[in-house]
């Protein structure tokens, strides 16, 4: 009776199952299987953030719509509903220290990622300054500027003639006024017949150039007027590159007449260091001279150690025939201290005079220290020779005391008998005075003899042996 009942179960079972298999196709769904929730994922997870400087973050996996939040909503403020995959935050002036803020994005699925911002004061540009590098022949003009913008106030602003070269220089500092060193600032050219100038020989030129704060935080960057050019306001911007606050200025060119030619050196400044400290670095810069009335006379004060050259012409005073001439600056490199600037006076046939200047800095490096006169020292630590039977070796051995005595590791072979001993028991060269070794045996190319020289008084030092 029960096995009957058990064949009817088992019958009524694979029934169903048939009917389940025909519906769908065999498609039937598995109750346990799931399509796991794509992890919420944004990048970056943390930034820093300047006032007025947008920045983006990307959310990359999750499952939308989103939602952002803020932390301080007054630093910085964020748009609730995100549109699409990616956020843009633009923080608010701030005073002071640097304000951290957590943003916050959630998805549809409820999941969270938390990004750290890091609000950051920004820099403020000031000082912003164009000063001549010619001795500008352009008349009733000023050499220097500092930030405006009136156009009227032409007579205070600075002005270089068509063909000179100018300095722009401009401060970067903190809230707190403190200089910011090794900060990137770039210079635009917004209006203008200039350029500046990339390279120390003056002959590669750009609309911009970004450059570093020193230690007091200014930023310096050459520019030149274009020559034949007529009489102009040019307008210059800097940008804190990191926080993109700018600020722009103007100067004047001024065309060139008839008797105000352009008149310039360039490089405007040069120099040399050395490598050890208290020397000097040695070698000569080349200084180009263009414009003015030639021929023209370079002087410099009388150096024992710096000269000026034209060709074969040496001495404190050169002359320089043509307009497009060189001169050299040369330095011998001695003994100095810190750095010294040398003026280079340029007098053209007009009498007028424009300066070039040359420094010369001592090295940053430590001067290796002589050893000690009772300190070993071989020459050379590793001779190289054919390791032929008999070969000598003659080791140049100072300090010490004598005698001195010589260990190897190679020990030695006697050849058959009659030979006589070896002069030294069990090693592989003999002594024949105080720097000259002596092979008892050939040794194959490759083989590497260790050398032990000690003196008198148990000091040691070692050398090599290598066969070829």
């Amino acid at each position: 009776m029960n096995s009957s009942i058990r064949s009817l179960a088992a019958a009524a079972l694979l029934s169903t199952l048939a009917l389940l298999a025909g519906c769908g196709g065999g498609g039937a769904k598995d109750p346990y299987s799931s399509t796991p929730t794509p992890p919420l994922v944004v990048n970056p997870s943390t930034l820093n953030v300047y006032p007025g400087v947008p920045v983006v973050l990307t959310i990359s996996s999750g499952v939308g719509p989103f939602q952002v939040f803020s932390s301080d909503a007054t630093v910085l403020p964020v748009t609730q509903v995100v549109s699409g995959a990616a956020i843009t935050l633009v923080a608010n002036a701030i005073d002071g220290a640097d304000r951290a803020v957590s943003i916050t994005v959630r998805d549809a699925a409820g999941q969270s990622a938390v990004v750290a911002a890091t609000v950051k004061p920004a820099p403020t540009l000031g000082g912003f300054n164009i000063t001549s590098m010619s001795n500008t022949q352009c008349p009733g003009f000023t050499g220097n500027t500092g930030q405006g913008s009136d156009p009227a106030d032409i007579g205070s602003r600075a002005s270089i003639c068509t063909g000179e070269t100018a300095a722009a220089q401009v401060l970067v500092r903190t809230a707190n006024t403190s200089p910011v060193p090794n900060r990137q600032v770039r210079f635009d050219v917004l209006q203008g017949a200039f350029n500046f100038v990339l390279d120390s020989n003056g002959t590669t030129f750009a609309k911009t150039i970004t450059t570093l704060t020193d230690q007091n935080g200014r930023a310096i960057a050459t520019l030149k007027a274009d020559p034949s050019v007529g009489t102009q306001i040019a307008l210059i911007r800097a940008t804190d590159v990191t926080s993109g606050n700018r600020i722009d200025t103007w100067f004047t060119i001024v065309q060139a007449t008839a008797g105000v030619a352009s008149f310039g050196v360039s490089p405007q400044e040069s120099g040399l260091t050395g490598y050890y400290k208290g020397d000097c670095g040695a070698g000569s810069i080349s200084y180009l001279i263009y414009g003015g009335t030639p021929p023209y006379r370079v002087f410099i004060n009388s150096l024992a150690d710096i000269f000026l050259e034209v060709g074969d012409t040496r001495g404190q005073s050169v002359i320089v025939p043509n307009s497009g001439g060189h001169f050299n600056a040369v330095a011998l490199g001695r003994v100095c201290s810190g750095s010294r600037d040398t003026v280079i006076t340029i007098t053209d046939a007009t009498g007028r005079i424009l300066n070039a200047k040359f420094t010369t800095k001592e090295g940053t490096v430590e001067p290796p220290k002589p050893p000690d006169p009772n300190d070993l020292v071989v020459t050379p630590p590793d001779a190289r020779i054919a390791c032929v039977a008999g070969a000598v070796v003659v080791f140049t051995i100072s300090g010490g005391t004598s005698p001195l005595t010589v260990a190897t590791d190679h020990p030695y072979v006697p050849p058959a008998p009659p030979a006589p001993p070896p002069l030294i028991p069990n090693n592989g060269t003999t002594v024949l005075n105080d720097s000259a070794i002596r092979l008892n045996q050939a040794y194959p190319s490759g083989e590497v003899i260790h050398l032990a020289i000690a003196d008198a008084k148990s000091k040691t030092i070692s050398a090599t042996i290598t066969c070829q």
